[in-house]
């Protein structure tokens, strides 16, 4: 009788797991590493992330480039544009005296899903720590013609706050699974996965 209690409750826990909700502290923990600050001198601040340590590689969105094309400034270090893609507002920077101990994020292989937990993170309003903000993606295909932009947009049911463009948002295992470019006071947009790997994928740690 108790073997048999035991496989139940085995059984039981394996069919509840995939429910469980994600452990976001750990994330924050593991993420926050990455996300960096961006200054875009007198025009305010943006936010990036790590993707890849070696060749100090740092991604944020393409409007986050002064537009003077001034320096930009990443944690503090003067930073180079190696890649800019502004009909997706993507751009690659390169950093090379940033901080050697900061990790590179991962990118996910694919977008988020329709109701999928995800988490979005960036310097809020400038500040000195970074903003977390749990949200659900509402829709994996959201046009927005008014942008200018071709394509589909991913869209969360939380709005970004100033400053966070460029930073990542990750997934309940750390990935990126989509950035930050532009929202309305009640949701967020930003490209998937699927089209930053597509443009701007050669950049990523390996």
């Amino acid at each position: 009788m108790g073997r048999l209690f035991a496989v139940i409750a085995l059984l039981f826990a394996f069919t509840i797991s995939p429910f469980a909700a994600p452990d976001w502290s750990a994330v924050v923990k593991q993420v926050e590493k990455s996300v960096v600050f961006i200054e875009i001198g007198s025009e305010g601040s943006c936010t990036g992330f790590v993707i890849d340590a070696t060749r100090h590689y740092v991604m944020t969105a393409a409007h986050c480039q002064p537009s003077d094309h001034s320096s930009l400034w990443v944690d503090r270090v003067a930073a180079r544009v190696v890649s800019l893609d502004s009909k997706k507002d993507l751009m690659v920077v390169e950093v090379k005296d940033i901080d050697p101990s900061l990790p590179a994020l991962v990118l996910a292989r694919k977008n988020p899903e329709r109701g999928q937990d995800v988490m979005s993170c960036g310097f809020g309003m400038g500040l000195e720590r970074a903003f977390f903000r749990q949200a659900h993606v509402q829709d994996d295909q959201t046009s927005v013609p008014e942008t200018g932009q071709a394509g589909t947009f991913v869209s969360l049911d939380s709005a970004f706050v100033g400053g966070q463009s460029g930073g990542p948002v990750v997934n309940a295992a750390g990935e990126v699974v989509m950035i930050v470019q532009r929202a309305s006071n009640t949701v967020g947009i930003g490209v998937g996965a699927d089209v930053i790997r597509e443009r701007m994928g050669r950049f990523f740690g390996k």
